[in-house]
């Protein structure tokens, strides 16, 4: 049976489909498991956050080459009683996550609660194929 012209154009119409869609789920896939990346991200970040472990919350953030993560020493007095997070934007072409998180607080000093509101800004390094925190850390007033 001779193959003609138009059942050629058709079998490349099909393949060209087949790969554009194999193309499609698998960024699909890429962006989906970058997306579960950052959620285990925000997860262990608040869980530091909550338990006072604040050289692992330093270790999220993306410092530059000459700096040095400089936890304050007040930060050994502090404990987190709430971590709320809101307002969250993702901006898919930067690879940007930015949410305002508000922490209810307490410094063992004085024992009187507080709390201070906080921007963050997370970004997605697909050399390190690692969400970090590019923000300035967190004080506590």
């Amino acid at each position: 049976m001779p193959i003609t012209r138009r059942s050629q154009t058709l079998s490349f119409l099909s393949l060209s489909g087949l790969s554009l869609a194999a193309l499609l789920l698998s960024a699909c896939a890429t962006q989906g498991e970058m997306m579960d990346d950052l959620n285990k991200t925000l997860r262990g970040y608040e869980k530091a956050v909550r338990w006072a472990k604040f050289d692992a919350v330093y270790s999220y953030h993306k410092w530059e080459t000459d700096q040095e993560a400089d936890i304050p020493a007040n930060m050994e007095n502090i404990r987190v009683t709430k971590y709320e997070s809101s307002n969250q934007r993702f901006d898919q072409q930067k690879l940007v996550m930015k949410q305002t998180v508000t922490l209810h607080y307490y410094n063992t000093d004085d024992l009187r609660e507080r709390s201070v509101k906080h921007r963050h800004e997370w970004k997605y390094f697909p050399e390190n194929k690692r969400w970090y925190l590019i923000s300035d850390p967190i004080v506590f007033p």
